[in-house]
């Protein structure tokens, strides 16, 4: 993977979660698709073993800084979840826009629920909170899961810069 290109990738993916994502959200809970958490995916899908386990969990970090959660919750959850893809990654195929869907929208909701429980685990947020979190969480993960296969697209159209494989093959 060419490092100095993801760091890019992770800059422009932060500055249009930042900015332009929470000033066009959507509805009154102002939903907002999880831009680093799509990248996460993809890389898992795409990248070398080792490089995707890193790039998983930079992303992770990432989301931990520019967040209000505890530091490391979104970086561990990153982790875990690209290790889990990456051993998965040949039985589920991730060029069917079906099977990107799907797995973005179970990983957006386990690590988004993860997250809120290590809030509450904190201190920082209580369980009177969970039934309004819990259905704003599911309509991200769903605008999320949705744009899945056009992240796949671009990243797909980028992986001479990027560094990745362009077929099947998954490199270990």
């Amino acid at each position: 993977m060419r490092w100095f290109n993801f760091g890019i990738l992770v800059l422009i993916s932060l500055v249009l979660q930042v900015s332009i994502c929470r000033r066009i959200g959507i509805g009154q809970q102002r939903l907002i698709p999880d831009l680093l958490l799509l990248a996460a995916v993809v890389l898992a899908f795409r990248a070398p073993d080792k490089d995707a386990l890193i790039a998983c969990w930079v992303l992770g970090l990432v989301k931990d800084i520019t967040s209000g959660s505890p530091l490391g919750g979104y970086a561990l959850c990153f982790g875990l979840m690209a290790m889990l893809l990456v051993r998965m990654r040949e039985v589920l195929y991730g060029m069917r826009s079906v099977t990107l869907i799907v797995i973005t929208l179970v990983m957006s909701m386990v690590i988004e629920q993860a997250a809120f429980l290590l809030c509450v685990l904190k201190g920082s947020a209580g369980w009177n909170q969970y039934s309004g979190i819990t259905f704003t969480i599911f309509l991200s993960a769903m605008l999320t899961g949705g744009l899945a296969p056009y992240a796949f697209w671009l990243l797909t159209k980028l992986h001479r810069q990027l560094g990745l494989q362009r077929d099947r093959f998954y490199p270990r």
